[in-house]
């Protein structure tokens, strides 16, 4: 699973998301956004804690719980995506 950790007014994770939309790519829905605002969810947090997400944007690819890949910023994000896709998606 694709998870991708951001924050709304994060400018980085504005480009990326943005990024996505202009791929035209509908693998890019397999993606699950977990936003990382002031007064999120609870289990949000303790999701990106138990991965240390510490950054955001930061991508994951979790499989049976465990981090295969990890990519942090929007650079490493938006140059590697087409291959993530094409690793991990249906």
């Amino acid at each position: 699973m694709l998870y991708l950790f951001s924050k709304t007014e994060c400018g980085p994770c504005i480009l990326v998301k943005k990024y996505f939309k202009t791929m035209e790519d509908p693998r890019t829905e397999q993606i699950k956004e977990i936003l990382l605002d002031d007064g999120c969810a609870e289990e949000d947090l303790q999701f990106a804690k138990k991965y240390g997400v510490t950054a955001t944007p930061t991508l994951l690819v979790i499989k049976d719980d465990e981090v295969i890949e990890e990519y942090i910023g929007g650079v490493p994000i938006t140059q590697n995506i087409t291959k993530i896709l094409g690793n991990y998606t249906d």
